[in-house]
């Protein structure tokens, strides 16, 4: 089922932008699966940003009006609006243009107890240059000087505006580096188009499907599950968050098992993850997750750190629930095919996602009695 559900998702469908038809299109396949093996669904619409571009030029020009200004508070400012955006804080986002979106909520007619939500994003990203093969290797570094020019700008206009001269041209020198940034970012809006997104996120969402149509019939009793699948993952992590905003605290006590890019290269889960800071996952999860991957080394399955783009684990993870997240990455470390024309269904590896699914319905063993000794 699972190269069934990747060919319909990014085959069939393809393109699943954030706010777009082909998104409603695969919510709605999965849907039907879903209520075909007789899970509870329901839809929650929302209303988000269809994409993180126009939120992120605004903030990557806030330093430059800065200067022209002369005001290094305001330079300050867009910084730190930068830092909560970045942490899914919604500042000056809550103003720019939404499109309409959905999540998709799932719940086993059985079992109860200890509460497991899987989750995928059903969206899948623009192209983009910063994403292309030879620049993609450097994403980590090129992230760290946007924020470095970030917080540095209202700094070197400070010291500018005290001592005056040349300090002046130097302010300049971080604004006109973010400047470039936005050049891409409008480079991606107005000449590229949607991913078919096969890895990215069709075989996270074909490995949920694959989880739940498991345990269709056969959930230990002893645990709650959800399934949930989110829109607007790639604009901006929102349907987790209109998510947690909308039924948070049903699930405090919850684990959220996020899936994402496991296509293809080494699954891992993650320890941390976030851009700036890196938020840990949750110590009972963690353990869980090492236990499973003693028992079953022929899965290959390792522990890391992702510190690139958030995933929807980051807008739990920072609220204080218990997540953590599955992500397949290659020998350098980053997500085959990202964000990139080539992510299609032939460049993913069926055999990777199983891995993940084993891994995964392994995990769900060992939720109870780790919840209880939390207890």
């Amino acid at each position: 089922m699972i190269e069934k559900h990747l060919h319909e998702l990014a085959e069939v469908i393809g393109a699943r932008g954030s706010a777009t038809l082909g998104e409603k299109r695969a919510a709605d396949y999965a849907a039907g699966q879903l209520a075909q093996w007789g899970y509870q669904v329901t839809m929650q619409p929302f209303r988000a940003l269809t994409t993180f571009s126009w939120l992120y030029i605004t903030l990557y020009l806030w330093p430059l009006l800065g200067w022209f200004l002369g005001w290094w508070w305001f330079s300050l400012l867009g910084a730190m609006l930068f830092f909560l955006e970045l942490n899914t804080v919604e500042t000056i986002s809550r103003f720019i243009p939404k499109g309409q979106s959905q999540n998709v909520i799932a719940r086993h007619p059985q079992g109860s107890g200890a509460q497991v939500v899987l989750v995928a994003h059903l969206d899948s990203s623009k192209a983009g240059l910063n994403f292309s093969p030879k620049m993609v290797k450097n994403f980590r570094v090129s992230f760290l000087a946007m924020v470095g020019s970030m917080f540095v700008a209202p700094l070197l206009l400070l010291i500018a505006s005290i001592y005056g001269g040349a300090w002046y041209y130097v302010a300049l020198i971080p604004c006109l580096y973010l400047l470039t940034i936005c050049a891409t970012l409008l480079h991606r809006e107005i000449w590229n188009f949607y991913t078919p997104g096969a890895n990215d996120n069709a075989s996270g969402v074909a490995a949920v499907l694959e989880v739940a149509e498991r345990l269709k019939e056969n959930l230990p009793s002893d645990i709650d599950l959800t399934v949930l699948l989110t829109g607007c993952e790639e604009s901006g992590t929102y349907g987790m968050s209109r998510f947690l905003d909308a039924s948070g605290s049903e699930y405090r006590n919850a684990w959220f098992i996020n899936l994402d890019n496991i296509g293809r290269g080494t699954v891992h889960y993650m320890a941390g993850e976030g851009m700036f800071p890196v938020y840990r996952s949750s110590p009972e999860i963690l353990a869980a997750c090492q236990a499973v991957a003693a028992a079953r080394p022929a899965l290959a399955v390792r522990q890391g750190v992702y510190n690139l783009l958030s995933t929807d684990a980051l807008p739990a993870l920072r609220r204080g629930y218990r997540a953590i997240s599955f992500l397949s990455l290659d020998d350098e470390g980053l997500l085959p095919n990202w964000h990139w024309p080539t992510d299609t269904v032939a460049n993913v590896d069926v055999a990777t996602v199983e891995k993940a699914v084993e891994f995964v319905s392994e995990l769900l063993k060992n939720v109870s009695e780790s919840t209880k000794k939390k207890s």
